[in-house]
């Protein structure tokens, strides 16, 4: 008997430390993720190719996304990332200058 135990324990162990990386993993590239739309949006906001309100939308957009990606729902993350980027092409192809033209 407690050869069984032992051997469970260290499969729930390995186990463990499999999910752990996954986490270690998903972490890593939902924060890559964010960055990345972040710098976006900030460029944006920068060179005045988004107004106040559509910056102030997407800004809320990626607080979630970064709560998300900070609670481990990096599906979710992902899923509200991609929306932003959405959202930013969307407002970016009707800025007033592209307006004019």
């Amino acid at each position: 008997m407690p050869r069984i135990v032992t051997g469970a324990c260290f499969v729930f162990l390995l186990g463990g430390a499999a999910y752990a990386a996954e986490d270690k993993a998903g972490a890593q590239k939902c924060t890559e993720r964010l960055m990345q739309a972040e710098a976006l949006v900030y460029g944006k906001i920068k060179t005045k190719a988004l107004n106040e309100q559509k910056a102030e939308e997407i800004t809320e957009r990626l607080d979630e996304a970064d709560a998300l990606c900070t609670e481990g729902e990096y599906r979710k993350a992902n899923a509200m990332l991609d929306r932003v980027k959405k959202m930013i092409a969307k407002a970016s192809d009707k800025t007033p200058d592209k307006a004019k033209e």
